[in-house]
């Protein structure tokens, strides 16, 4: 008897903990880039800069204590990978460039820490999480180099920003926040290369969004 009251007791107890949640969304436009490891005698193989991509979706921000909050979210986003092949061999060639647009469905999982009230209504928050992303889509305008990508992709997400309440149960907020990929995207490139091929993906996003 002890023992189902207090199984029934730490029911009711997440029940109420987690029934105090926020629905939101965010738009975040973001500056993708990828980081390259390569080594071979044959070719140089460098990352071709960045590009502007978006990222965006449904989140719910589930409320553990007054300031801290378990955030999770279903997103989509774009990323850009860019690559500069440099012929080490025949050295009067002109460098070629590449360029990949991947979709991915991203599922973010993070810790939000909010300080108490900085002025009137506006509280500022820490990010730390991962994503686990699945790519859906590659619009490839070459395929030189790169002949197919990964199904999935893992991140680190690290970000801050400052959330202001308009209403009673309404809030804005904006923020940034770095994804470091983790897990090589391709899964299989161009014979010849002369070297293994691993790519990562990074991003900075400009965070912008409502919950309510």
């Amino acid at each position: 008897m002890r023992k189902n009251l207090l199984l029934i007791l730490l029911l009711s107890l997440s029940f109420s903990a987690f029934s105090q949640y926020k629905i939101g969304f965010q738009f975040s436009p973001i500056l993708s880039s990828n980081r390259i490891d390569f080594t071979s005698d044959v070719y140089d193989l460098e990352t071709d800069g960045t590009g502007l991509k978006i990222a965006t979706g449904p989140f719910v921000d589930i409320q553990l204590t007054d300031n801290y909050y378990f955030n999770v979210g279903v997103f989509y986003a774009s990323k850009r990978v860019g690559i500069e092949q440099r012929d080490k061999v025949n050295t009067g060639t002109p460098p070629t460039k590449e360029e990949y647009n991947l979709q991915y469905v991203q599922v973010p999982v993070s810790m939000k820490l909010y300080t108490n009230e900085v002025s009137l209504d506006k509280r500022i928050y820490f990010q730390f999480g991962a994503a686990l992303e699945f790519n859906v889509e590659e619009k490839l305008k070459d395929n030189i180099i790169v002949e197919d990508f990964r199904l999935f992709d893992t991140s680190l997400l690290a970000g801050l920003g400052m959330e202001y309440q308009i209403g009673t149960s309404t809030m804005v907020f904006g923020g940034i926040s770095y994804h470091r990929g983790l897990v090589n995207i391709i899964s299989e490139s161009v014979d010849g290369l002369g070297g293994d091929l691993a790519m990562k993906n990074d991003y900075i996003a400009l965070d912008l969004g409502i919950k309510f």
